[in-house]
């Protein structure tokens, strides 16, 4: 009677585990998920879009010395083949600190604070097999770069980085590789159209003037960079934020200021050699490789 008294118990806790693993694949068919993500130094981002229509967006900033900043948006969402809007209704915030004597912190707040105000309204882009969400506002916890995600696009764009790589701006790759969506600059917001070249500049240089200054760290010691003027201008279509290399990739400036005919940039390599950036060598905005 034991024997079979057993016997029942585990038919009965074999037919309950199977029960559970059929609700949660159904569950994991049901909530499947779409994800956008940026990963940089220290840097990360995603976007997780689940089919019951809620979000979960996340971000973590760190440093070098173990303090970080995490923080996880939770709401709803709208998504159409263009656009993405986000409603988002309640924050997690944990931050680490890189300090013994300081506790870390983790707390759930609802949404509004204007310090943990993000995003909501995103254009979907796509190029080759690749899809992009911009937006026009800029809201990253990296706070060194206040450009947007059309003008960092731009940035990577010019250069030749994309669509392999990606600067701070949320993308996706899609499983189909057969994919092969044409550029198309129409589909650019109109303000930010000029940004993205449609042929690589060329530039040479045309003066350089070195800056000695102390080292912040090692005063006894000495930092030399170099101020470089380029041979075009507005007229050339230079803009601030173009960045220009040298063939061998071991120089390279981003313009800071323009003029009509000729524009300004900084390396900021400290002490490079100064073969590499002789007056008269050539810089483009992107080499053919």
């Amino acid at each position: 009677m034991k024997i079979v008294l057993k016997t029942l118990i585990l038919l009965l806790i074999l037919s309950c585990s199977n029960k559970q693993s059929s609700e949660t694949k159904e569950s994991a068919i049901k909530i499947d998920t779409i994800s956008y993500s940026y990963h940089g130094f220290n840097h990360h981002r995603k976007l997780d879009l689940l089919s019951n229509k809620e979000f979960i967006r996340f971000e973590s900033v760190a440093s070098c010395f173990g303090d970080a900043r995490i923080e996880k948006h939770f709401g709803k969402y709208t998504m159409t083949d263009s656009t993405l809007q986000l409603n988002p209704n309640k924050v997690e915030l944990i931050v680490y600190s890189s300090f013994p004597e300081e506790k870390d912190r983790k707390e759930i707040l609802e949404y509004g604070a204007d310090s943990l105000k993000i995003n909501t309204d995103y254009q979907i882009f796509e190029w080759k097999n690749k899809e992009y969400l911009l937006s026009k506002d800029y809201d990253s916890l990296r706070t060194y770069d206040f450009r947007n995600d059309y003008q960092q696009f731009a940035y990577y764009y010019n250069i030749g980085e994309e669509p392999n790589d990606s600067g701070n701006y949320l993308t996706r790759t899609k499983k189909d590789t057969t994919v092969n969506i044409v550029w198309n600059i129409n589909k650019i917001p109109k303000e930010y159209r000029n940004d993205f070249l449609k042929v690589p500049i060329s530039v040479k240089i045309i003066d350089r003037k070195k800056k000695v200054e102390k080292d912040e760290y090692e005063p006894e010691y000495e930092i030399v960079s170099w101020r470089i003027k380029i041979n075009k201008g507005t007229d050339d279509g230079i803009k601030k934020g173009l960045h220009f290399t040298t063939k061998d990739d071991e120089f390279f400036i981003d313009i800071d200021s323009t003029q009509n005919k000729v524009s300004f940039g900084e390396c900021y390599i400290y002490n490079m050699e100064e073969q590499f950036f002789r007056i008269g060598t050539e810089m483009r905005t992107k080499w053919e490789k």
